[in-house]
């Protein structure tokens, strides 16, 4: 497909009224104007819609008829993405600044890189600026452990998504980790910018990470048979990478499933688990 537009800005809406204006006027305020903004609302019961309906002609809405979860949200803004390349941004976050699209278009230049690899600012927790770096942006530094598997701080080749049939898993939870280990695995080209793409607003309220759940078990095990596809798939040289990440992922479990059916049964919101810092872990050393 040729692309109309350097950037298409997807931003996934459901059920935050009080934000999604401020995340729609961050990328409307862009110095750079070569993109297209697709706000994919998905049925939410507040407010949402009525606050994005006031962007019409400036926005292309997709309005779903049934609550479909962040990961169809996304597929569906993709397939109706005609710009070279792929920005999402969470209904409650902002672009970094006014000049974002701009410093991500100045990186990229003429190459064609599958992932771009970014950072973000942390607000309301401790305020952590992360950033990609040299050594955090190889391949096999974000297969052993990404530390954050977060989409909105990669930018993406619709292209290369297409071709390679790469697609978020819909009504599961992890689906940006399962995502960012399968697009890592096949991509050709990638590149990383020492510089934040997004602001993140931590503790929001009823956002689905801090409500536990059975479901949120239930899908680690589920995650785990995903990346195990994604194993088969992945080049041999990166198969110990893969390898590694699912075995440290594994023996994390059971600890944060003790963590969040402690939280139903005290009816609290799901514990903060600590940041991963996996290291690589080769089969051949593991003991029978």
């Amino acid at each position: 497909m040729v692309a109309k537009y350097r950037f298409s800005v997807i931003i996934s809406a459901y059920n935050v009224e009080a934000y999604i204006e401020r995340a729609i006027n961050s990328v409307l305020k862009q110095d750079f104007k070569d993109y297209e903004l697709i706000v994919v609302e998905d049925k939410s019961t507040d407010n949402t819609l009525s606050n994005i309906i006031k962007y019409e002609g400036k926005i292309k809405l997709i309005k779903n008829e049934t609550n479909r979860g962040l990961g169809a949200v996304r597929n569906i803004g993709i397939e109706n993405a005609e710009g070279e390349y792929i920005v999402h941004l969470d209904g409650d976050d902002t672009l970094y600044n006014d000049s974002t699209l701009k410093d991500i278009d100045r990186l990229i230049g003429e190459n064609k890189p599958d992932i771009i690899f970014f950072g973000f600012q942390e607000i309301n927790g401790n305020n952590r600026l992360r950033v990609a770096t040299k050594e955090n942006s190889t391949k096999e530094a974000r297969l052993i452990c990404d530390a954050t598997f977060s989409v909105p701080s990669k930018c993406w080749r619709r292209d290369f998504l297409i071709e390679k049939d790469i697609k978020f898993i819909e009504n599961i939870y992890y689906e940006d980790m399962i995502y960012s280990m399968k697009a890592v695995t096949l991509s050709n080209e990638t590149m990383y910018g020492e510089f934040p793409i997004f602001n993140y607003y931590k503790n929001r309220g009823g956002s689905i990470m801090t409500v536990p759940s059975i479901r949120r078990c239930t899908d680690m095990y589920k995650m785990l048979a995903c990346l195990m596809e994604v194993y088969e798939e992945a080049p041999e040289n990166l198969k110990p990478y893969v390898l590694s990440f699912i075995i440290n992922e594994t023996k994390s479990i059971p600890v944060k499933l003790k963590g969040i059916l402690n939280a139903i049964k005290n009816n609290e919101n799901s514990p903060i688990f600590p940041k991963r810092q996996y290291k690589f872990i080769d089969l051949d050393s593991i003991e029978d």
